[in-house]
Formats: structure tokens, C-alpha cells, sequence
């Protein structure tokens, strides 16, 4: 699991932060949750670091984790990077890469262009004419 230190203040210990989101199987609504471990801290880590955490044998009476290794010192950039991927993945699914056309496709679908633009331009140069109305 991954979390973030909230605090240092004991020996060879810390409190880390691990925050996920759910959604209520019957309203369907999301939200947050969060919950609070005391974790064994060999490495030595500093509030604000982002760290892996595992289940491990009781090491007291409210110790149960262990500080495997840190991820990141930053949440921000790394949840960015997460959210970057997820959305480059999600653009891949809707929008796959096309392939590109012959030239001989190009080149005819450009002529067909220009004959629509040529025709164009003469319906544009013919002047309209109004009718009159004729007074009874």
C-alpha cells in the first residue's frame, strides 16, 4: 500500500496517511476515505514523503506495517503522472491511430476540392435579381 508520512516524532517509527476512493455500491455516490497506520521506520523518512508500506508481524502494541521504500517526496507530481497515463490510455481507447491514406487517395480527394472551390467561386459572382411586386 502507499501513503503519505504525517509524522515523525517517534523512535524508529511514523504515522502514515493512506487515503483511497470508493463508491457506495447502492447510491453510487464516491467519496474519500482514509485511514491512519503507525509504521516501523528503518530508512529514516521525513514528513510529506510518499512511501510503500507492508503488513508485517506486531512489532508492538499498535505497530503492524513496516516502511519498505520511498516512492516520492512529492504527492502532486506523482498523482499527475498517474492521472497523465490513465488519460493518455483513455485517448488511445476512444480515438485509435489511423492510418495514412495512398497518395493516389490524397491526390484525387485534392482535386475533388478544388472543382468544389471553382464552383463555388462562380455561383458567387452571379448577381441576384429581385422581383418586383406588381401593384393591383
Amino acid at each position: 500500500m502507499i501513503g503519505r508520512v504525517v509524522s515523525v516524532k517517534m523512535t524508529h517509527s511514523a504515522s502514515v496517511l493512506i487515503e483511497g476512493k470508493k463508491t457506495h455500491h447502492l447510491y453510487k455516490k464516491s467519496f474519500v476515505w482514509s485511514k491512519k497506520y503507525f509504521a516501523d521506520d528503518p530508512i529514516g523518512v521525513k514528513p510529506g514523503d510518499i512511501v510503500e508500506v507492508i503488513k508485517t508481524k506486531p512489532i508492538s502494541k499498535r505497530k503492524h506495517w513496516l516502511i519498505t521504500n520511498v516512492v516520492g517526496s512529492d504527492f502532486v507530481a506523482i498523482a499527475q503522472e498517474h492521472l497523465k497515463e490513465e488519460a493518455e490510455e483513455a485517448i488511445e481507447e476512444v480515438m485509435p491511430v489511423e492510418e495514412e491514406e495512398s497518395s493516389e487517395v490524397s491526390l484525387q480527394s485534392s482535386e475533388k476540392t478544388e472543382k468544389i472551390e471553382d464552383k463555388e467561386e462562380v455561383k458567387e459572382k452571379k448577381p441576384r435579381k429581385r422581383k418586383e411586386k406588381s401593384e393591383s
